[in-house]
């Protein structure tokens, strides 16, 4: 029974780690057929609380501390459940508790404090959460064994590394599969003077930022962070590097592949854009909006997008877009725009946006 117990516990530990929480509860339960575990009473109480079982909190809370009375956590514990039941002057005793046997515990102290200071109890123990009141902190072996499976496995993946990069094999196996790496990879800052003429520039850089910058761009490019790429290289195409770098820059733009429109890495805002809108150029954006002043073509479509338009008086702004395609959209539809911009037009004050996706939200 007892090595049934000892798997039954861990089983429900590590339920628990994984917020498994009815799971947990009924691996937890059987854990105590024999005998009661405050550890195993515990993490009954935290699994009950995490999945709005307050009943079941206090009744595992209780029972652990009936077993032993001087666990800390336990009574933390059972304080939240007080405070959940407006039961405030209980609660108070129990952190006074905590605290005559522990002075320096800072959850505790904490909640005193929140507690005092609040002005509505009833909608402090309606907006009290249980992890700002405690940690509950899984046992050392529970937590340490996916990390060192891990560790396991990060160790063998950095011997196969080592032994890749350091071969001409690496290089091999990327010019056949990636060959855009490799040809990203042998794009190399220039030789010569970095910094050049600073007057009608928007932005000022050293030459270890604008050194920096550079690989930073091509960091941006291998992990797909398109918005973050075209950003960094506007700012130092309109920046006082110098003719010969710029021209090196200016080749990476062609390294950039368009976005996921599920996975930008940046979607700025329409504020963002006119404060600064030559760092934005080409920049790929994803807004919702209405459809106004429409003019649909054979296979295009042009339209203005009051962006984030929540009423006659609130949109954040106004942007022209330009879409191939066939669409069926009229004025006053709620559409989702995936593209990339363009320019400003200063005539009309709007943004300019090329549509590649359009949704449409319905009226």
């Amino acid at each position: 029974m007892g090595k049934k117990r000892e798997y039954n516990k861990k089983r429900g530990l590590k339920a628990f780690r994984k917020r498994q929480w009815v799971q947990s509860i009924s691996y937890l339960e059987k854990a105590l057929t024999e005998r009661n575990d405050p550890q195993v009473l515990l993490f009954l109480g935290y699994a009950s609380l995490f999945s709005d079982d307050l009943d079941g909190a206090r009744r595992y809370f209780r029972g652990g501390l009936e077993v032993s009375d001087n666990n800390l956590e336990l009574l933390k514990g059972l304080a939240y459940v007080y405070v959940k039941d407006e039961r405030v002057e209980d609660a108070i005793n129990l952190w006074g508790e905590v605290l005559e046997k522990r002075p320096g515990d800072r959850q505790s102290q904490r909640a005193l404090e929140r507690l005092r200071g609040a002005k509505d109890l009833k909608l402090f123990a309606e907006n009290a959460k249980p992890r700002d009141f405690f940690s509950p902190q899984l046992p050392i072996f529970i937590k340490l064994r996916p990390y060192l499976l891990g560790l396991c496995i990060t160790l063998g993946i950095a011997i196969v590394g080592v032994v890749f990069y350091t071969t001409p094999l690496s290089k091999k196996v990327l010019s056949r599969f990636y060959p855009r790496i490799v040809e990203l990879e042998e794009v190399g800052f220039p030789e010569g003077p970095v910094t050049g003429e600073e007057e009608g520039t928007l932005y000022s850089f050293s030459e270890e930022e604008i050194s920096r910058a550079f690989v930073q761009v091509k960091k941006h490019i291998y992990k797909g962070r398109t918005n973050s790429a075209i950003m960094l290289l506007n700012r130092i195409m309109n920046s006082n590097a110098s003719p010969l770098v710029k021209e090196r820059f200016e080749i990476l733009y062609e390294f950039i592949d368009p976005p996921d429109p599920l996975a930008i890495d940046y979607n700025p805002h329409y504020h963002e854009i006119i404060r600064e809108p030559e760092i934005f150029k080409g920049v790929w954006v994803l807004w919702k909006g209405r459809v106004a002043n429409l003019d649909k073509g054979g296979d295009s479509a042009h339209f203005d997008l009051l962006v984030n338009y929540e009423g006659q008086d609130t949109i954040e702004g106004i942007a022209h877009v330009d879409i191939d395609g066939v669409y069926r959209i009229q004025n006053r539809q709620s559409v989702e725009v995936f593209g990339y911009y363009t320019g400003y037009d200063s005539d009309t004050g709007k943004l300019l946006i090329h549509g590649m996706l359009l949704r449409d939200l319905g009226l």
